[in-house]
């Protein structure tokens, strides 16, 4: 029978003999226990009698590949909240199909086969690869089988072409669902290839680079995916580097932010002798990302610069540097840690740019960054504390003032217990005022606007610091501006504060205000006290 099906196939249109055989595997995977069948499943015999034959082998193989390239996957337009339960049924069971069809294969093809295997090598790869991004997407509606079928598809390839190391990967990691961990599968699985062939990444990446123009979500992710690792091994062919930069920085702007993230991780892993003439596509994309709409796009962002700035020179940056620090003064704020101090790590090492011609304007840049960088060097979370105290140092620096670079190599600067935090404030306020009166003004506005922060203990920050700033402060008019306001704020949080940290920190601040040995600050309490303590406070 299966000599007659190959002859059939031989003799005809063999294209037509395929997809009728794969149609009857998907019918038997609706109807029938194809594991427990008497005798066997006669399409996996099928399969098998088209993997040895010298002429079919390498025409099935394409067809079936072809049919996996070709499937529409509505399923994956789930993005847009849409659901299609009869066309996913129906693709579902086409895949299942073709995926045992492959493992068949894989499996039984003996020499015949795996010469074929190795012949397209690079379009077997890619399309498992790219089913790996489908079936996650499937098993996130809920639907796991594709996903086990397409495991025991991609182990059978490994165990064909004699990949021991691809397979342990898929073993250790295959069954891994989340978005991260699959991502980071297909990523694992690129290196791999790319150490043991790589005379295969550059055929690999041809076929993966159109494939981010697919409509398929998860198939654009699974190749942004492997993309962003195997350009790092594509340093052969300088022209085929400048494709793979332009296809990333062209889907930078995809509809998912997990290929834009991707493609940005792949921009800044291009190699180091071909950086250098990309550093301002590059830049440029960063610039664009850390507005991103999403804010795992926007950390990606803060990361990339950070190891763009380790290797860009001077010229390549000073266009963006502006730019750079207002979009990173921006994400210091963020809910998330990690963004924050992240945010403040890159700024601190973008000050290391701003010297020469933009040094003045920089400068101010820092200025306006300084008060919320202070606040932070206390932060609940002690990998912001860490990135605050390092980008501190760094601009310390840069402002080219002795006692404060003195000042970072104090205890109580690198200290995490409260108390010596505002030994470090009441240092660093006297610093201030000595070397930057006439900002104190300024920096006094930024410190108010974080008394209603979301944190309470940079709420605390604020607070301690303001009153700092205020009693040594010998300017009548910035005093009758803002003592009046501090004052009665601190009244009120006294009073209402649901927070110890707060309502302990406006006590000492109230003590330090009225203890101020300064006479101008205590002519504006006498004059004003009494108008605040009739004042209702908000």
């Amino acid at each position: 029978m299966y000599f007659k099906i190959s002859c059939l196939a031989e003799d005809t249109n063999s294209n037509v003999v395929f997809n009728e055989v794969l149609a009857a595997a998907g019918r038997d995977i609706v109807t029938k226990d194809i594991s427990r069948l008497r005798g066997g499943w006669p399409m996996q015999d099928a399969f098998y009698a088209f993997a040895q034959h010298t002429a079919l082998s390498c025409l099935f193989l394409e067809h079936v590949v072809s049919v996996l390239n070709q499937m529409p996957m509505s399923k994956v337009s789930m993005e847009k909240g849409e659901s299609h339960s009869l066309d996913l049924s129906a693709e579902e069971d086409t895949l299942q199909a073709a995926l045992l069809a492959l493992t068949a294969f894989f499996r039984g093809g003996g020499k015949t086969g795996k010469k074929a295997v190795e012949q397209s090598y690079a379009s077997v790869l890619s399309v498992l690869i790219l089913q790996l991004g489908s079936c996650h997407g499937l098993s996130g509606s809920g639907m796991q089988e594709p996903l086990r079928t397409l495991l025991g598809t991609f182990q059978s390839f490994c165990e064909c072409v004699g990949d021991l190391e691809m397979g342990k990967i898929l073993a250790r990691d295959g069954g891994q669902t989340t978005n991260d961990k699959w991502i980071d599968l297909i990523g694992e699985l690129a290196c791999s290839t790319s150490i043991k062939r790589p005379k295969e990444v550059l055929p690999i990446c041809t076929i993966l680079r159109a494939a981010l123009s697919r409509h398929q979500r998860f198939q654009r992710e699974a190749a942004a995916a492997a993309l962003s690792r195997f350009i790092c091994y594509s340093d052969g062919v300088a022209s085929f580097l400048e494709q793979m930069v332009q296809a990333m920085c062209l889907h930078v702007s995809d509809d998912s932010p997990t290929v834009r993230s991707l493609c940005l991780r792949a921009l800044v892993q291009i190699p180091e002798p071909h950086m250098i003439h990309h550093i301002a596509e590059v830049l440029g994309v960063i610039v664009a990302l850390l507005e991103d709409p999403d804010e795992s796009v926007q950390l990606t962002a803060v990361q990339c610069l950070q190891m763009v700035l380790k290797s860009s020179p001077k010229d390549a940056v000073d266009p963006v540097l502006l730019n750079l620090s207002v979009r990173l003064r921006n994400l210091q704020i963020s809910m998330n840690s990690k963004m924050r101090s992240n945010a403040f790590l890159a700024y601190g090492v973008l000050s290391n740019y701003g010297v020469g011609t933009q040094h003045e304007a920089f400068l101010e840049q820092v200025h306006a960054t300084l008060p919320r960088l202070i606040l932070h060097v206390h932060d609940d979370d002690v990998t912001v504390r860490q990135a605050c105290r390092t980008a501190f140092r760094q601009l310390s620096a840069l402002m080219e003032v002795d006692s404060l670079s003195a000042l970072v190599n104090t205890r109580c600067f690198n200290s995490d217990r409260r108390s010596d935090y505002e030994d470090f404030l009441r240092s660093l306020a006297k610093q201030l005022s000595q070397n930057f009166a006439t900002r104190a003004s300024t920096y006094l506005s930024s410190v108010i606007q974080a008394f209603d922060a979301p944190w309470p203990v940079i709420q605390a920050n604020a607070i301690y610091f303001s009153s700092c700033m205020l009693s040594l402060l010998d300017d009548q008019r910035s005093l009758a501006s803002f003592l009046p306001e501090v004052f009665g704020i601190l009244v009120g949080k006294l009073g209402r504060s649901p927070d110890t940290v707060v309502r302990t920190t406006c006590s000492l601040a109230l003590g330090i205000l009225l203890k101020a040995s300064n006479p101008v600050t205590w002519s504006c309490l006498q004059l004003d006290l009494a108008e605040f303590s009739r004042k209702p406070q908000d």
